[in-house]
């Protein structure tokens, strides 16, 4: 096996001296500004930047101005192999509002045992979302009243968000299976207060899905979750061809390929 050539002039094998030293998986416009004056190089970030990518030593992410680095143990032009370094390189360049969400959240908190096909992130209704992001990564419009949580240096939506998001939005999700797999764990680890505050400022219809959605694995949460007043018929799903009716919640379910009543009591 050939491995690639990446000669280095005097000048620039300083530059990737101090970023072997330092060893980051990205790098950006202005911190190569920075390095090249502590090694005394007057050659403009922009132009270092395409030398480094020419010769391999920096690959483009979906973020502009921002660069993974191919260390020299890498033994070429090859990146780390993360498949969330485009949203960490959007993430860097002060994308905020991106969260990692569904079933990629479920398999960073280790509650699914296979990763997504697709990458799962969500964004806010309206907030502007970069083409590479879209065509690596699937995208859901959801806006969480919990602040994510760190994992892997990656926001994360909590287990409560996760739980909201599956009866907020329940025609966007896929891999139904896997969540139901993940439902205990899920329940356990997401305190009512925590659901209380999640489902605050949401449809009644988000309480009486989730409430409907827990009732097998988590009865009594079911129970403090039941609307007062539940509303007159909540759709779990769009087809409107009922697949099964709970008449407690007033639930009409045409989308799960299960019976959450089914699911066995969370320990």
């Amino acid at each position: 096996m050939t491995v690639p050539s990446r000669s280095l002039s005097k000048g620039m094998a300083r530059i990737v001296a101090e970023l072997e030293l330092r060893q980051p998986t990205l790098v950006t416009v202005e911190e190569l500004t920075e390095l090249a004056q502590e090694v005394g190089l007057r050659t403009p970030a922009k132009v270092l930047a395409a030398r480094l990518r020419a010769t391999g030593w920096l690959l483009p992410t979906a973020q502009r101005g921002v660069y993974e680095f191919a260390p020299g143990s890498h033994a070429g032009p090859y990146g780390h192999g993360d498949p969330f370094i485009d949203l960490r390189a959007s993430l860097r360049a002060g994308h905020q509002l991106i969260t990692v969400a569904l079933q990629s959240a479920l398999w960073l908190h280790g509650l699914a045992e296979r990763v997504p096909d697709r990458h799962e992130v969500a964004v806010p209704a309206g907030a502007t979302v970069s083409d590479v992001i879209r065509d690596r990564m699937r995208v859901v419009r959801f806006s969480p009243q919990l602040p994510p949580v760190e994992v892997e240096r990656l926001p994360v939506h909590q287990p409560p968000t996760i739980l909201v998001h599956l009866a907020t939005k329940p025609g966007a999700v896929r891999g139904w299976h896997t969540f139901a797999e993940a439902l205990p764990e899920l329940v356990s680890r997401s305190s009512p207060d925590d659901l209380d505050h999640e489902l605050d400022q949401r449809p009644s219809t988000a309480r009486a899905r989730l409430a409907y959605l827990l009732s097998g694995v988590a009865p009594h949460t079911a129970d403090r979750l039941q609307p007062t007043r539940p509303p007159t018929v909540t759709w779990f799903g769009a087809s409107r061809t009922t697949r099964r009716f709970d008449k407690r919640f007033n639930i009409a379910d045409d989308l799960l390929p299960f019976d959450p009543r089914t699911i066995s009591e969370a320990a």
